[in-house]
């Protein structure tokens, strides 16, 4: 039982990283189609450097991305925060409201999110992008943050206030450096979600405001191009990366 166990993870394994390494290999594919390799070369990541629409919709998936993932986590910290340490009453209810988002189907809040800005007159843009962004995001931000707050022992802020130390000093020496942690996962967690996001941007942007994911969809029409196999490379080394960075903090604090 054990042995089948074992070779059905490592199918799984294969599974989700064959597609992945596909990626990397035909970025380098000399052929214009994906279904023949021809040879080897580097002249796309040189094409995807010259292909400005493309950058373009790069540029705004990350601004959207950082502007998303730095309001929803600065905000589901502070309801995190307030629903973890202090005794809110309608607790149950602020937590219901703030996760209805990962209910509530996305096309049904992007047609929402659109209904409600045309009724104001706001133009589609980066604006409401990020604001469409946010709305998907708070929800993973605030639980992610949740569980690290709740895991706090209570009397480190009484010891803290023992030894003299006011409420902010307690928060910025004792308390915001465990949960630093838990704010980096959620911030990432929120760019992630929001920098791959095609429903509510589809809904959310505006002429100009195209981001990645939009412009890769609609590449299907015409056929994908090996820039964008580059770029995916790009982007898996990116996050390979800041994986290899944010483990190797992580095991210098533990040896520490």
């Amino acid at each position: 039982m054990d042995r089948v166990v074992a070779w059905f993870c490592r199918l799984v394994f294969v599974f989700l990283y064959v597609p992945i390494v596909a990626v990397v290999v035909y970025s380098f594919n000399a052929s214009e189609v994906s279904y023949r390799f021809t040879g080897l070369t580097t002249h796309w990541y040189s094409d995807l450097f010259h292909d400005d629409r493309l950058l373009a919709t790069l540029r705004t998936s990350i601004v959207v991305g950082v502007l998303a993932a730095l309001v929803a986590t600065a905000i589901g910290f502070l309801t995190a925060f307030s629903l973890a340490r202090f005794q809110v009453k309608g607790r149950a209810f602020f937590l219901g409201a703030i996760l209805i988002p990962l209910i509530v189907p996305e096309i049904v809040i992007g047609v929402s999110l659109l209904e409600v800005f045309s009724s104001i007159g706001m133009q589609t843009g980066i604006l409401t992008l990020v604001l469409g962004h946010i709305v998907i995001t708070l929800p993973l931000a605030t639980l992610v943050q949740m569980g690290a707050m709740a895991a706090l022992d209570p009397s480190l802020s009484e010891a803290a206030t023992d030894l003299g130390a006011t409420g902010w000093i307690t928060f910025r020496r004792v308390l915001f450096p465990l949960l630093r942690p838990s704010v980096l996962a959620a911030f990432l967690l929120s760019f992630t979600t929001s920098f791959s996001n095609i429903v509510i941007s589809t809904f959310t942007s505006g002429v100009g405001s195209t981001t990645l994911p939009l412009r890769i969809y609609s590449s299907l029409r015409t056929g994908l191009t090996p820039e964008l196999n580059a770029l995916g490379t790009l982007l898996v080394l990116f996050t390979l990366v800041v994986i290899f960075l944010v483990g190797v903090r992580q095991m210098r604090r533990i040896l520490a």
